[in-house]
This record gives C-alpha cells, structure tokens and sequence, in this order.
C-alpha cells in the first residue's frame, strides 16, 4: 500500500504542475527534489492494470456496479471510473504522468448506457492528442491503474480530489479533515484525516497559495470539497478554504493554506520541515512550528 499511496500523490503534484505551467510563477526556489517513486519507476508498477487499460476500441458502454462504497459508475469491464475535480465540468487537464495512472475512458463513437447507467447524462470531451473521452454529467472520466480488478476503489478520495460518481452523476466527495499527532522530532502538528503530515509555507500571503510551477512538484495542495472539518486537537474555528485553481478548494488553517509534501512516505515522516527555512509543519494553534525535524 506504501508504493501506492506515494505514487498517487505524485500523479497529482504533475496533473496540478500541468495546470500551474498554463500561468503564474515559478517557485523552484522552494521545491526540493523528493526521494518518492514517480508513476514511471517499474517499483512502482501496478499489479494487473496498465496506463493503456483505458484505450479500448468501439463505443464505451458506461454502467453501474456496487462497490464498498456504494453503487458506482464502471466501464464495459466492471473498472471503476472516476472524475478529477480541476476538470471543472469541463476539457480534462489530466495529462502526462496524470493520465498514465488515471487512464482517461476513451471511446471511438457515441457512448452508450448499461444498467443502471443514465443515457442522457453521456457525453464527451475531445483530448489534446485528439482522441474522444467519455464524460457522465459533463465529467470526464477515468480509470485507475491501481485497481487490481473489477470492483475496486483504490483512487477514491486520493488527496480529497479523485471521486467515484453515483449513477446520478455525482461525485461521492467527503470534506477534508484536519487533526493533530505527535510526530518524532517535531511534536504535536497538524495532519489529515489518514495522519499524514501537513505544512505552511512562508511566501505564502492572505489566506492565497505563492506555490506555483516547479514548487507544485513537491508540495501537494489539502483539497476538499465543502467546508473542511475538524478532528482531535484541530480547532474548527481556524479553518477555511481558498481556491489557487479554478474548480480546486485548498484547506487553510489560520489564514495558511495547507500541503503534503512528497517526500512524506509514510505518516510518520516529517521530511519537510524546514526546508529552505521556508516550509514548516503546523501547531495546533495554527503557529509555524520551527523545531527540526
């Protein structure tokens, strides 16, 4: 699970990366060179799938399969699909090491409906390379390469951003949550629902995020969908949200938006913490917090 958690995250730094290259500065200054695996490393290759599994040929049938979590769209296959919230209803931006995790459902004519499937929410989006990808309720769709089998929802809230959809067409999402844990070295921090740890960073002025570019590479932007919650040790009075992309809700915490650093293998890692003397983990009073990791 370790191999697969740090490859989703790195699939999301380069599909953010995509969008921030199409404007706004570059923060490379910031952006230190993690040890995690990239979507490419054979270490890191999915068990039974592979980034083409989605390419198929003829008309996609979309239709409606349970899962653990509920009744979901799937392809003619029984994969499971799911949508990416910075596609904001709209053309995918997922390409590149994005799109070889995330295989987008592609189609050569109309789509069709099965059970349980609404034909009338079909549609489609064509890609930059000029294929056809089936969209449900203006959603692209996709695939995910680390779902071993029909069934499974391994890509389910990776980073509060990729959701399965219900046969209505909606995005099964759940706000982000914010706890606090003792980490070695640094004591009680902020961190997400899973534990993982959370950072601030210093350039970073009222409520918006100065990570654009290079600095996405590493540091992941906190999503959510509605208002973030909560956990032990949090205090709900110190967070909001505020949107550094369009369609994308990034979690703050005091006035400082929040990010996974890549680095982070595991919940207990703390690998960003000073880094450049500008990135720092966070108190539960929502202060930087300067100790060494």
């Amino acid at each position: 699970m370790l191999k697969i958690r740090v490859v989703q995250t790195s699939v999301l730094a380069a599909a953010l990366l995509s969008m921030a290259a199409c404007g706004g500065g570059n923060s490379s200054s910031s952006s230190p060179k993690p040890k995690a695996s990239s979507a490419s490393s054979p270490s890191a290759s999915p068990s039974s799938a592979s980034p083409s599994a989605a390419s198929g040929s003829g008309a996609a049938q979309i239709k409606v399969a349970s899962t653990s979590t509920g009744s979901v769209l799937t392809d003619s296959k029984g994969r499971v699909l799911y949508m990416f919230n910075p596609d904001n209803r709209g053309a995918s931006v997922c390409y590149g090491g994005c799109a070889a995790a995330w295989p987008p459902a592609l189609t050569t004519g109309k789509p069709t409906a099965g059970s349980g499937a609404d034909a009338s929410l079909l549609g489609t989006t064509k890609r930059k390379d000029g294929k056809t990808q089936v969209t449900y309720n203006k959603y692209p769709l996709y695939t995910f390469a680390f779902d071993a089998k029909p069934g499974d929802t391994n890509g389910q809230a990776v980073q509060s951003i990729w959701w399965v959809m219900n046969p209505a067409g909606v995005p099964q999402e759940k706000p982000a949550k914010v706890a606090v844990a003792a980490k070695p070295s640094v004591g009680k921090v902020l961190v997400d629902g899973r534990g993982q740890t959370l950072y601030m960073f210093s350039k970073d002025k009222n409520g918006k995020s100065a990570c654009t570019g290079a600095c996405l590479k590493a540091w992941v932007p906190m999503h959510t969908f509605g208002a973030p919650t909560a956990a032990a040790g949090a205090k709900a009075s110190l967070l909001g949200k505020s949107s550094p992309f369009p369609g994308v809700t990034q979690v703050t915490y005091k006035g400082h938006p929040l990010y996974f650093f890549l680095g982070d293998q595991t919940p207990a890692d703390t690998k960003g913490q000073g880094f450049a003397g500008l990135w720092h983990t966070v108190q539960a009073s929502g202060a930087a917090n300067t100790k060494s990791s």
